[in-house]
Order: structure tokens, then C-alpha cells, then sequence
């Protein structure tokens, strides 16, 4: 199975190796999204969506172990209701359940809060409704606990002009909605993005205002931030400057100092024609102080990973030195086609970069994996939750990382003097798992990597199924192998005609 286990402690303190896997599974289903991912010491709980063959749309909760095997797998589906945890991020409540929110549609659409217990059995649902009876979209996105032990959920609300507004939705201890407030200006777009349970029993909205639903060019786009009062009052808000275009606040930490650092992104407005533009982002993580002023921020972008990549969470460090962020990244310079991959991010509490891993897929479908969720895991590592696309198939897709953004051990020896006590290598092939039946994960290594590199699998009769060029070296690269014959094969690399590398590698069943 896909694991691999360090033989060496990557923190002072740790006292456990740390395992990492890339694993994806469609369940039987021919539609399957993972939304949300729990992190224990001993397992990870997984919610998602899955469509059956009568097109039922349901939630899905899932189990796996620390290394990426699935335990069990339930259902919450209904052929005359549909219930979705689209946007959902799960909570794990005092008693030990689990809570996720989503979609429910009948002949209207609504608001759910789905229990379920750790065997993935569903304990209770509980409808509620827009405040906007003449809503088109009514979705919740987050929700919290505050330090009052009450619940706030997040929605957006499409009205019939397609303007989004935001709506918190109050809940007391039970779960039960007190109340709903909406937020928004007229002639405005704004979307949601993040909820944050503030230590005095307030909650931080990170959100976007812009003006694309009035617009097809000429855009205005802000990343705007409000905290609120047990009763829904504006207490502060931030919006960021004019003249500047800032995506949507995705993800939000709290710093010991009082303020906050954001995922989001910074913009241009691309010219299609003389009457019509879209935006772009790149990724941007910035910080705000305490007094709500912006102190520092920092652009990301990789070399040629430039086509609006965009971060679903961001996370504290697990070693504490700053915070990393997970997000999605299209490229499309390498082979004259679009690639698409995604990426894990590190910046200091200075917001100075200090690493950035990119895991590109190489595939003849067109595959593009979406990272939806982003945890610390106990053991120092990381986790991703999201889907990959094959064809018209959605997969469930889990992938899990050590502290220092690596799928493969060892990707973090270039990093500097002072990032690893590893010793530098020459040049080699790192493929990761071996055997392996979902994906052939592997990195070219050396100190001196050239500008572009190519890569041939052939089978073990010297047939080549799989080549790749890349114009990023010093990526991690994903082949998808789960329907290749099982049998022995070779991973070569390429310099003219030359192999100048060539390693075996063992493709089995599950």
C-alpha cells in the first residue's frame, strides 16, 4: 500500500515516524468529491458527495487508516432528496460525533446539519431555510463553534438578479437556528470563504466583494473581512484597497499577537476583447495586525505555474515557523497543452517565502486535481482532501504529506543549508510507493537540475506507455497507473536521446 515510513525524526520532539500516500477511489460510484477530512491520532473521517446511477445525489462519510487504506464507507442518500455537503468543512464535536453541512434539495433548496457517529452512521438531519424565499442558490459553506459553545454557518444566497449575498446563520447549543443575518451593498457581488470562532464568543467572516455580476470588464474586486457580535452587529471590517484586485479571504489563522494571516489572491484583468475580460489571481497570503491594517504580504506564483491558481486552506505550521497553504495550479508551457497539478506552499510569520512543492498530473485525460480541504495532522504532517477528474469520472482523492510538504521523503534536501542536516545527492530518480496501483509519484533530484527535463515509462517487454516533458524540474510528478497491466516497469530520464537514468518500478493490483 501506498506508505512510507521515515526512519529518522524530523522534529526535535517527535517520538513517530511520519507515513505519506496518495490514494484515489471512486467507491463504486461514477461521481465522487471528498469535501472535508477530520485528522486523528489513529484514523482520518472523510465526507464527501457521490452520485448513483439513478443520479441520487448524497453525502458519503468515510474512513481510512494512517496509511491511506479505506475502512468503511456509509452513505446518506435519498432517490427524492438530495443531500450535498458541497462546501462543508467538518467539525468534531465534545461527544466524539461529527458534524458537516451541506445542500438539501427537494422542491426547494435548502440548508442541512448532518450528525453522523465514527462508524458513519447519520444520528440526525436538520433542515433550514433561506430568509430569502425567492433565493435561486442557497448554500452554507463553513461552520463553527464559538467560544460560547453556539454554532454559526456561513451561506450564500443567489437572488433572481444573480446578486450573492452573504448570510450568517445563528444557531444555539442544540444546533437550532435563532437567527439569520444577511450581509451585503446593493449592486455588489460578494462571496464566501471563510468562518472564524474568535476567542471573545465573536465571528470573523472572510469573504470578496466585487462587481462581476454588473460587469464584463472594468472590474472591481476586494477581499473583504468583518467580525460580528453574538447578535449579528458589525463590530470591525476590513476591505482591501482600491485599485487593487484581491480574491476572495479562503482561508483565515488567528496569530498569538491578535491579528490574522489570509489566503486569498491578487489579480489582473485580462482582455478577451474590446468588450469582454476576466480575472485572473495568483495566490497571495498576507497579514493583518491587530488594529485590522494589512502589515505584510506576499504574491506567490511558481515559474511557469501561472494560470490562476487559486488556495483552499491555509494552515499554522506544524513546526510553528510560520504557516502553509494548499491550492490548485494549472500550467500550460511544457508540452503546448494545459497540465494541471497543485501545490503546497510554506512563508515565514515574516511572510517570507521558504518553500513551495508543485504535484503535477500527467495523464491523456483531462485531469485536474482539486484540493477542497487542508489539515495538520498530530503526527506533523499534512493532509489534502479533494477529487481528481478521469474523463467524465470524478474521484475521491486523499494525499498525505510530511512536515515539510513532501510526498516523497527527502523532495525538501535542496531547500537550503538550514532546512534539513540531509546531505545533498547527485542526480536520481525518486519514485514513490513501489509497488504502487493508484499513482507513480517520483522527482528528479540533483543539485543542478537543467531547465527542462523528459521522462519515458516503457513496460518490461521495451514498449514505452508514458512519456513526459516539463518545463518545472523540480516538480513532483503523478502518472495515474490503476489501469496499467500489473507487471514490472521502467522509469527512465531523458537527455537528447540518452537515458541517463533508468529505475524499476512494480505496478500491482488492489
Amino acid at each position: 500500500m501506498k506508505k512510507l515510513l521515515l526512519l529518522f525524526c524530523l522534529f526535535s520532539h517527535c517520538v513517530s515516524a511520519q507515513v505519506t500516500f496518495n490514494v484515489q477511489s471512486n467507491f463504486g460510484y461514477p461521481f465522487c468529491f471528498i469535501r472535508s477530512v477530520v485528522p486523528t491520532d489513529s484514523c482520518y473521517y472523510v465526507t464527501g458527495i457521490v452520485q448513483d446511477s439513478t443520479n441520487a445525489i448524497g453525502t458519503i462519510f468515510l474512513k481510512f487508516d494512517l496509511n491511506g487504506d479505506s475502512l468503511l464507507s456509509n452513505k446518506l442518500i435519498n432517490p427524492n432528496k438530495w443531500y450535498g455537503a458541497w462546501f462543508g468543512d467538518m467539525l468534531q464535536t465534545d461527544d466524539g460525533h461529527l458534524l458537516e453541512i451541506g445542500q438539501i434539495a427537494d422542491s426547494l433548496q435548502k440548508g442541512g446539519i448532518f450528525k453522523f457517529n465514527t462508524s458513519g452512521d447519520t444520528l440526525f438531519v436538520k433542515e433550514y431555510l433561506s430568509p430569502h424565499p425567492d433565493n435561486l442558490i442557497f448554500a452554507p459553506y463553513q461552520i463553527v463553534k464559538s467560544a460560547t459553545g453556539k454554532y454559526h454557518i456561513l451561506n450564500v444566497v443567489e437572488s433572481a438578479d444573480y446578486n450573492n449575498q452573504l448570510v450568517l446563520s445563528f444557531l444555539d447549543t442544540g444546533l437550532n437556528v435563532d437567527f439569520h443575518k444577511t450581509y451585503g451593498i446593493p449592486q455588489k457581488d460578494e462571496l464566501p470563504g471563510a468562518l472564524l470562532a474568535d476567542d471573545d464568543g465573536g465571528i470573523i467572516v472572510g469573504a470578496n466583494r466585487d462587481n462581476t455580476n454588473t460587469n464584463l470588464k472594468n472590474f472591481t474586486s476586494n477581499t473583504y473581512i468583518f467580525k460580528v457580535d453574538s447578535l449579528g452587529n458589525i463590530l470591525w471590517e476590513y476591505l482591501s484597497p482600491n485599485g487593487q484586485l484581491r480574491d476572495i479571504a479562503y482561508s483565515m489563522v488567528k496569530t498569538p499577537d491578535g491579528g490574522l494571516v489570509v489566503a486569498s489572491g491578487k489579480g489582473i484583468e485580462h482582455e478577451v476583447n474590446a468588450s469582454v475580460s476576466y480575472l485572473l489571481f495568483q495566490g497571495y497570503i498576507f497579514k493583518l495586525n491587530a488594529n485590522h491594517q494589512q502589515v505584510w504580504g506576499r504574491e506567490l506564483r511558481g515559474t511557469t505555474h501561472n494560470i490562476s491558481p487559486t488556495f483552499a486552506k491555509l494552515v499554522t505550521a506544524t513546526d510553528g515557523a510560520g504557516f502553509v497553504a494548499y491550492g490548485r495550479v494549472a500550467e500550460n508551457v511544457s508540452n503546448g497543452t494545459e497540465q494541471y497539478g497543485s501545490w503546497v506552499v510554506k512563508v515565514s510569520n515574516q511572510g517570507d517565502s521558504l518553500w513551495a512543492r508543485y504535484y503535477t498530473f500527467f495523464d491523456g485525460h483531462d485531469r485536474r486535481p482539486n484540493p477542497i480541504d487542508f489539515k495538520a495532522t498530530p503526527d506533523g504532517g499534512y493532509i489534502v482532501a479533494g477529487q481528481t477528474e478521469e474523463g467524465s469520472e470524478k474521484w475521491g482523492w486523499l494525499m498525505k504529506l510530511d512536515s515539510f510538504g513532501c510526498l516523497i521523503p527527502g523532495c525538501n534536501a535542496n531547500d537550503g543549508p538550514n532546512a534539513t542536516t540531509e546531505k545533498k545527492v547527485e542526480m536520481t530518480l525518486a519514485i514513490y510507493p513501489n509497488p504502487t496501483s493508484d499513482f507513480l509519484n517520483f522527482e528528479l533530484r540533483s543539485p543542478r537540475l537543467p531547465q527542462k527535463v523528459s521522462f519515458r515509462i516503457v513496460d518490461s517487454g521495451g514498449k514505452v506507455v508514458k512519456e513526459v516533458q516539463s518545463d518545472s524540474p523540480n516538480d513532483t510528478f503523478i502518472v495515474p497507473v490503476r489501469e496499467w497491466v500489473a507487471g514490472v516497469y521502467w522509469l527512465q530520464y531523458i537527455e537528447g536521446n540518452d537515458i541517463v537514468i533508468s529505475k524499476k518500478f512494480i505496478v500491482a493490483k488492489r
